[in-house]
């Protein structure tokens, strides 16, 4: 049996690390893990001494997501395979998505000489589409047959179809997910808006950098139809409440990160036979195929959202079917023995 060893600072049951642990154990892997107490040097002394313990052995490293200091770290004392989980590296979360800081200031470059080092110092790094690949081999100097399209996949002890649970009896839109520039929560409020007298309610899971925003304009236009929460739920109250939705919404921008990400509700929706709605970006539709197994509009664009929610209401045969189809695509591709296997192919 393989060995191999998975290290990450975030905790170990989040999806982006959750999905390959799994995987990898129901393809026949011996995974021993370890999450870091800290970022400081006494957490990377207790993943040193972890990595010592334990490597004797063992075939591949793996270090997990939001961990491109550790990837660093660990390379100077671990010679075996390392992977690196390289979805959401910190210049891509912090500089590009966030922008926390200026991406010329010398916080910036810092940011991106750790990810360029984690990058260039691991045999493999998983990234989350093609478009982030080239986006890699383009700005970090990277060759391509060192970077990995790894799906995101999701956590699937917390999101699974249940039959038993029904619709809401009104037609019911669901957004979800951090309020960050490119999640275009904005649209979702003029869309309800808009769609105000067409008996579509819409509920808003939210939270994040641009809350007070969002709150601002929903008091603006004061929506009857729609509602936010901005309280955590837990992972079973978030699945009943997605599944009693009939459309989920994905990211409505046309932030340049679209370009080549690909939100964790599109998995989820996917995985809950939720049929799902996203702006064309060019990430996602690597994924999806817009009329086969999700339903697009424009990005940016509030007329072209609102128009596509109201065809969905007023056509939800055709949209049951395309969440039939998703929730299949899902099966057969997206689960996480299926995505670890492919991980597995490409390591040994």
């Amino acid at each position: 049996m393989k060995k191999i060893l998975y290290v990450s600072y975030t905790r170990l049951e989040y999806s982006l690390n959750a999905v390959y642990i799994k995987g990898l154990r129901e393809n026949g892997i011996e995974v021993l893990c370890f999450k870091l107490p800290s970022r400081g040097i006494r957490g990377h002394l207790t993943a040193l001494n972890f990595i010592r313990d334990n490597k004797t052995n063992s075939d591949a490293l793996i270090i997990g997501y939001d961990s491109s200091a550790l990837a660093v770290f660990l390379r100077l004392f671990y010679r075996g395979k390392m992977i690196f989980c390289a979805v959401l590296p910190i210049y891509e979360r912090l500089v590009i998505s966030r922008n926390l800081v200026s991406r010329w200031s010398l916080r910036g470059g810092y940011y991106w000489l750790i990810d360029f080092l984690a990058f260039h110092l691991s045999d493999l790094t998983m990234v989350e589409s093609n478009q982030q690949i080239c986006h890699i081999s383009k700005y970090y100097f990277m060759p391509k047959d060192k970077l990995l399209r790894a799906w995101i996949g999701i956590n699937e002890e917390n999101f699974y179809y249940d039959l038993d649970i029904k619709k809401f009896d009104t037609f019911t839109v669901l957004f979800r997910g951090a309020l960050m520039p490119e999640a275009g929560a904005e649209y979702v409020v003029q869309a309800a808006k808009i769609l105000e007298k067409d008996n579509i309610d819409f509920i808003m899971l939210s939270g994040g950098m641009l809350l007070g925003k969002i709150n601002e304009l929903i008091e603006g236009l004061q929506p009857r139809n729609l509602k936010i929460n901005s309280n955590f739920l837990s992972s079973e109250e978030l699945r009943v409440l997605m599944q009693k939705c009939h459309l989920s919404l994905g990211q409505m921008s046309d932030h340049p990160r679209l370009e080549r990400t690909i939100p964790h509700k599109c998995y989820e929706s996917l995985a809950m036979k939720l049929s799902y709605l996203t702006a064309s970006n060019k990430g996602v539709l690597e994924l999806l195929r817009d009329g086969e197994i999700c339903i697009t509009c424009e990005p940016a664009n509030v007329e072209s959202l609102a128009g596509k929610i109201l065809w969905a209401k007023n056509n939800y045969p055709v949209v049951q079917k395309i969440a039939e189809n998703g929730y299949r695509f899902y099966e057969n591709e997206l689960r996480s023995d299926i995505l670890a296997k492919n991980l597995l192919n490409n390591i040994f």
